[in-house]
C-alpha cells in the first residue's frame, strides 16, 4: 500500500500532461517556487544586512568597566562612532532597536572608579531629590554615609539617575548604585564577516522552508484537488 501510494502521487492515471489547466498551473507552481526563494533571500539579504535588520552581527569591542576612569561621566561619554552599548547576552536588540532605545541609559547611568567620592556632583547637577537602596530600602530614602559605604563595600562603579511621579503628580528624583550595568554591559561595532557568515548559514533554512511549503501545497493538490474532481485511483489505468 505505501509502495503504491507514492508510485502514484502524481496521479499518472489521470494522464495529466494532456490537460493544458494542468500544464498550467505546473508552471505557475514551479514560478511561484522561484519567486517565493529569490524574493525571501533578496529581503533577507537587502533588507537585513544592509539596513542592519536582524541579520546584522555585532562583536564586541570592550566591556563598559574597562572604560570607567575616575572622572564620574555619562555612558554616553564613553562610547565611540559607529558602537553601541548593550547587554552581553541581549544584543540581538541592537539590531530592532534605534539609538533612543538607549537614550536613558547613555544619559542617565554614570560611571565612575572612585564613585562613592563622585555622586555628589551628580546629584547636584542633575538636582537629584534623594538617594535610594531599592534592593535593601525600597523607596526609603537614605543617608549620605549609608549610600557611600554601600557603594565602597560592593565596588560599585556606577548609578542611575531616575524618578518616580507618584498619582498626586509629585515627582521625585533619586539617585540608585547599580552593580549590573559595569558587570553585564559591553560596547558592539557591526561585524561584516559575521554577518555575511550568518546570511549565507540561513540560506538552508529558507530553502528548506520553502521546499516544506510547496511539499504541502503539492501534497493538497494531488491528494484533495484532483480527488475531488476526478475521485480515487482508475486501477484499470
Amino acid at each position: 500500500m505505501k509502495n503504491d501510494f507514492w508510485n502514484n502521487f502524481f496521479r499518472k492515471d489521470l494522464n495529466l500532461k494532456g490537460r493544458w489547466w494542468h500544464r498550467f498551473l505546473s508552471i505557475a507552481f514551479i514560478f511561484s517556487f522561484i519567486l517565493l526563494v529569490g524574493y525571501n533571500i533578496i529581503d533577507f539579504s537587502v533588507h537585513d544586512m544592509f539596513r542592519g535588520g536582524q541579520v546584522q552581527q555585532w562583536n564586541k569591542v570592550g566591556t563598559l568597566s574597562e572604560r570607567i576612569t575616575s572622572e564620574i561621566k555619562p555612558i554616553s561619554s564613553f562610547l565611540k562612532v559607529g558602537e553601541k552599548i548593550g547587554e552581553n547576552d541581549r544584543t540581538y536588540v541592537l539590531n530592532d532597536q534605534p539609538d533612543e532605545y538607549y537614550k536613558g541609559v547613555l544619559s542617565d547611568v554614570y560611571c565612575s572608579t572612585e564613585l562613592s567620592s563622585n555622586y555628589e556632583k551628580v546629584k547636584i547637577s542633575r538636582n537629584i531629590d534623594e538617594l535610594y537602596i531599592r534592593s535593601l530600602y525600597g523607596r526609603n530614602k537614605v543617608s549620605v554615609e549609608a549610600f557611600s559605604n554601600y557603594i565602597k563595600q560592593n565596588g560599585i562603579k556606577c548609578l542611575i539617575a531616575d524618578a518616580y511621579t507618584y498619582s498626586d503628580n509629585t515627582r521625585i528624583t533619586f539617585l540608585e548604585p547599580d552593580k549590573s550595568y559595569q558587570d553585564n554591559w559591553s560596547f558592539f561595532e557591526k561585524s561584516t564577516a559575521k554577518t555575511v557568515l550568518y546570511f549565507f548559514e540561513m540560506i538552508p533554512i529558507i530553502l528548506g522552508i520553502s521546499f516544506i511549503v510547496f511539499a504541502v501545497v503539492l501534497a493538497v493538490y494531488y491528494k484533495i484537488i484532483l480527488y475531488i474532481i476526478f475521485g480515487s485511483r482508475n486501477k484499470n489505468i
